[in-house]
């Protein structure tokens, strides 16, 4: 860190949390406090959710800046979608990302069933230890606990008016690609947490939100699942391409003071 003067602290929260270092636009340099890892921000997150009305997490959120803006969504944002007045205003808001092979548009699931919305959270665990598969449930927002989880940053289940999968990935970034060996991935770790888990997956449609902070850039098309080798497919490739094409629908959420002040006077769960 910059200056001649050591740094020393006693307090037990050190051994919650790191700094991180940020060049801002102008190029400052700065530095905010983090969770040391990611199991301990989502147990933080846990605690949060269950302390704070779900319009101080907003506000918790909207006030992270920089680098720590994609940390606070990343561990707490997904939780607005556990509130229901919440999501009755947030599916207001939903964007639509079209690609250019589909001339109709779709609604969200959750705009056409507002009571589909998550209730409760459930942790995923690593698989490098193995892990005991549990039924698949509606209702509830699954939140991987390890680092580096593939495609979504979170997911849950709608089983009205379709089955369907309803990935959550927060983002600043204005274009947020994926790749079939990610999707691939995403679904042997689905078929690790989930009895049946092939038979369930069967005529169940995708939906992707991308959730985005006020401060980042917007997302403009379509996001895409690219092959790394296009001149050597396999099938397996060409069935995720045509799942992603087909079958998934993709919206925007921008998670911006405007909504905030929509939702400020209402009345939460």
């Amino acid at each position: 860190m910059r200056g001649s003067r050591l740094w020393y602290s006693e307090d037990p929260s050190q051994k919650l949390v790191k700094v991180v270092r940020e060049i801002t636009e102008e190029g400052a340099e700065v530095f905010f406090n983090a969770s040391i890892c990611d199991d301990i921000g989502f147990r933080i997150a846990e605690r949060l959710e269950k302390k704070m009305k779900a319009k101080d997490l907003l506000l918790l959120i909207l006030r992270s800046r920089g680098a720590l803006v994609s940390r606070a969504l990343e561990q707490l944002g997904l939780r607005v979608f556990m509130y229901g007045e919440l999501v009755s205003a947030l599916v207001e808001e939903l964007n639509e990302l079209r690609s250019s092979e589909r001339n109709e548009a779709q609604d969200s699931v959750l705009t056409l069933n507002h009571q589909g919305h998550p209730t409760r959270t459930v942790g995923l665990a690593g698989l490098e230890d193995g892990v005991t598969r549990t039924p698949m449930e509606c209702g509830v927002l699954y939140l991987p606990a390890v680092e580096n989880f593939p495609l979504v940053d979170g997911f849950f289940f709608v089983n009205s008016p379709r089955r369907t999968l309803v990935g959550l990935q927060m983002t600043t970034a204005s274009a947020h690609h994926t790749t079939t060996s990610t999707v691939r991935q995403f679904t042997e770790c689905l078929a690790a947490y989930f009895e049946g888990w092939e038979e369930l997956s069967r005529e169940m449609s995708w939906e992707m939100i991308y959730i985005k902070n006020a401060d980042s850039t917007l997302i403009s098309k379509w996001q895409r699942c690219d092959v790394v080798n296009t001149e050597n497919l396999s099938e397996d490739e060409k069935e995720i391409v045509a799942f992603w094409d087909g079958k998934v629908h993709q919206y925007q959420f921008m998670l911006t003071r405007g909504f905030l002040n929509k939702i400020r006077e209402m009345r939460t769960q």
